[in-house]
């Protein structure tokens, strides 16, 4: 019987899945193939990661808590074991080559993965999340502009040691398509002004319409582009401040799309 882990850092927010039921449907649902490459976020004892082993070419386990390394270092050689933080590693290697990702996500790590997701040129994605994460990321009116997010399957509370208040979610995520490529104006306003945090939304908007249109190799003037946002009706003590509320703007976004005519 393989033992029960222990939590010994509670900041952290671990839970460690002990079914390994589940544990074998999410290998399954990542499909890897012989010669892909694997990225695991929070490798602890490295029970996931030897299933992954088994099936790709090479596996980068990543966890946090040093007590993991002894058993963590006996792992397949085609397995590089990371011991640090996984949000410092994906700043320091946004170009690295990846197939898959997988993890069994702690609290303090689902919304603050994603900013470095978006960079990461990956296939498919097969976390694991605390319930009300799950719902939340699969509404997120930002992330749906990257990603396609499917809640897959629920698991109990009781599959995870120490126990914890509520049921988690099996999630697959998936990059969707170039809205440049597929027309999508909607969702490269999104992604442009969300990267932008620093620009006036007005600003942002006109600059993004304007990238839009010479995409699809029109020229447009800026009087052209402040044209199609004044049709919008979106109010100027919004267009004056920064975008703060990603839900307001992505509504606003939605609104303003259905004027923009390629």
């Amino acid at each position: 019987m393989i033992p029960v882990r222990v939590r010994d850092r509670v900041d952290l927010g671990q839970f460690f899945l002990e079914d390994p039921k589940i544990l074998g449907k999410i290998v399954d649902l990542a499909a890897i193939q012989p010669d892909e490459v694997v990225l695991e976020i929070g490798a602890g004892d490295g029970r996931m990661t030897k299933l992954l082993a088994q099936k790709a070419k090479k596996v980068i386990a990543i966890e946090i808590d040093k007590k993991f390394t002894p058993l963590l270092k006996k792992l397949p050689k085609n397995v590089e074991v990371v011991i640090g933080d996984a949000l410092e590693y994906l700043s320091s290697n946004p170009k690295i080559k990846l197939n898959k990702i997988l993890g069994n996500l702690p609290s303090t790590l689902v919304e603050p993965i994603f900013p470095k997701l978006i960079k990461l040129d990956f296939k498919l994605a097969i976390f694991l999340v605390p319930e009300k994460f799950a719902y939340k990321l699969a509404d997120h009116p930002v992330l749906s502009a990257y990603f396609g997010i499917k809640l897959i399957e629920e698991v109990s509370r009781k599959s995870f040691s120490p126990v914890p208040r509520t049921s988690w979610e099996i999630i697959a995520i998936e990059k969707i398509p170039d809205p440049l490529k597929s027309g999508r104006v909607d969702l490269f306003l999104t992604r442009f002004v969300y990267e932008h945090p620093n620009a006036k939304l007005k600003n942002s908007l006109m600059e993004g319409i304007i990238k839009f249109y010479a995409a699809k190799g029109k020229k447009l003037t800026k009087n052209k582009a402040r044209t199609i946002i004044a049709k919008a009706k979106i109010g100027k003590n919004i267009l004056e401040n920064l975008p703060a509320d990603s839900s307001s703007y992505s509504d606003l976004i939605k609104k303003l799309a259905k004027s923009v005519f390629i």
